[in-house]
């Protein structure tokens, strides 16, 4: 009988005892400096919760001004906000032209064929030996009532591999032509891909119909819908690269792209 007396105590105390569990994972409160989330259109996809690591140092050397996970609330400056591809960021919070640009697709190859207006014929451009080529998808969309800003490509940096890119200069973008309409370079291989929110083909990124554009009008349908090319390594994967792009309000987007 006192044996099992003895028994049925050990039982109670040993049901009074929670097995030790793993803490709690903390979800970082937002600062100051991260953007306003404003609920996006039903058209606009709004992805999941940012897990890119940061590259932190070519930050640091692209934007030497700003500091790396600075503690020092005094300093002012632009402040890196890092995206997952296809991820939304939205910038001009606040005033008449909300917005949002979305990074939605990449193609990789080691040449492409180009279509030249002068004598309409294509052409093949092979990239050097270790080298290959990068093509990045943008979207922008105006949600406000006001034109947006629109940043230009020489605001877009590609990060890999502690090297930071800009865009192609051997690409040729379109040119105004004075007696006629303007001259377009379209790609053979992504000519045919139609914008996010639209039917229209895909060109350069800032451009529309072979013009120049400087501002984001309102609208899903006035969206500025493009690509961006880029020489890269032959090494070069999309799990580890990003592209930087530096917004009207100075913020950094940041997209890693795969």
């Amino acid at each position: 009988m006192v044996l099992i007396g003895f028994l049925i105590i050990v039982i109670a105390i040993a049901g009074c005892i929670e097995p030790d569990k793993p803490l709690a994972t903390q979800t970082p409160v937002p600062t100051s400096s991260s953007p306003a989330i404003t609920p996006a259109p039903s058209v606009i996809p709004v992805s999941p919760t940012v897990t890119a690591k940061s590259p932190a140092g070519m930050i640091s050397r692209l934007f030497p001004s700003v500091p790396v996970n600075s503690t020092n609330s005094s300093i002012t400056g632009p402040s890196p906000v890092l995206l997952n591809f296809t991820e939304d960021y939205y910038f001009g919070n606040g005033t008449k032209w909300n917005s949002v640009a979305t990074v939605y697709r990449i193609w990789i190859n080691d040449s492409y064929r180009w279509f030249s207006p002068d004598d309409n014929r294509y052409y093949y451009k092979t990239a050097p030996s270790g080298k290959k080529y990068l093509f990045v998808f943008i979207s922008m969309v105006d949600m406000g009532k006001d034109r947006a800003p629109l940043p230009q490509q020489s605001n877009m940096y590609l990060l890999y591999d502690n090297v930071i890119s800009s865009s192609d200069p051997s690409h040729i973008l379109p040119t105004k032509n004075p007696d006629s309409s303007p001259k377009v370079v379209r790609v053979a291989e992504v000519e045919w891909s139609k914008k996010r929110f639209d039917t229209e083909y895909v060109e350069d990124f800032g451009y529309s119909h072979g013009q120049r554009l400087g501002y984001i009008n309102p609208g899903v349908s006035n969206a500025v819908d493009g690509y961006i090319i880029y020489e890269v390594p032959g090494s070069l994967t999309p799990e580890n690269t990003y592209l930087a792009i530096v917004m009207p309000e100075s913020d950094i987007a940041i997209w890693k792209l795969g």
